[in-house]
């Protein structure tokens, strides 16, 4: 069960970035879902409201995030004070981020076409994963649930024998993508490691509007293929496809890794 791809998500629903490597934090992988676009209210805003988000192109790097659209780019130093702190709101969690220069929000509220602010997870932010255990309270930054997805390609190829159109692995916006022996093997996983990394309280992910939004154009597709997995992936009122997990240690990955399954 080879390891396939590794992408981050610098900035939340923006577009992915490919990595040979991948370093995991105790807040998921380094540089992921680290900065994230707000409305006026401090409310997260992503592809589910705003589509065009996904032509946003984006790459980290130890010393600095570098945004692109339209011909232009700009880098924001990783070197800040954090000083101007904002409250924010993802999902049912509010804690504090810190608030980009004015600069590189304007301009990317003249791109996408909506007033919006662009903030940092920050030192001081603190956002708690609901874990299983009291004595272990682990954090996540941007990202909707916990820090870090993994999809299997055996499941991929087994939705798109069901579709009119196949979808590739960037419709689902995990972190990981692995070659497996059977389609969902991973429900059954409850710990794991990858390279250096153990992943354990694992989480089925549920599925959203974002799945029919082509990557490339940030242009909505049509109803697939959230509506053929809704036939066969649903579980009350959620339609379910990859897994989410928690990392147990700081570590690095690397594409080609296995993962071994330990329990």
């Amino acid at each position: 069960m080879k390891i396939e791809e590794l992408y981050i998500y610098p900035i939340k629903s923006a577009r992915s970035q490919s990595l040979k490597e991948m370093k995991i934090t105790i807040e998921g992988p380094d540089g992921d879902r680290q900065w994230m676009l707000i409305d006026e209210n401090g409310k997260f805003i992503s592809q589910r409201t705003l589509p065009k988000l996904a032509t946003v192109e984006v790459f980290h790097d130890e010393a600095s995030l570098t945004i692109g659209f339209q011909k232009m780019f700009f880098k924001i130093s990783k070197n800040s004070s954090f000083q101007r702190k904002v409250k924010v709101q993802v999902w049912n969690d509010t804690f504090e981020a810190a608030l980009e220069a004015d600069l590189y929000s304007q301009a990317l509220s003249q791109y996408l076409g909506v007033n919006c602010r662009l903030v940092r997870y920050a030192p001081y932010s603190q956002r708690r994963v609901r874990s299983l255990s009291m004595e272990w309270k682990p954090e996540v930054r941007f990202a909707d649930g916990r820090p870090l997805q993994i999809l299997n390609l055996k499941s991929l190829e087994e939705l798109n024998s069901r579709l009119p159109s196949p979808v590739g692995a960037d419709r689902f916006r995990a972190n990981i993508v692995y070659a497996g022996n059977v389609p969902y093997e991973e429900e059954q996983w409850k710990r794991i490691k990858v390279g250096e990394v153990i992943f354990s309280q694992p989480k089925k992910c549920s599925r959203c509007a974002i799945t029919t939004i082509d990557q490339m154009t940030g242009v909505p597709s049509g109803p697939e293929p959230l509506k053929t997995l809704a036939t066969y992936r649903r579980e009350g009122k959620d339609i379910f496809f990859g897994t989410l997990w928690i990392p147990e240690n700081i570590g690095m990955i690397k594409k080609g890794d296995q993962i071994e399954v330990i329990e």
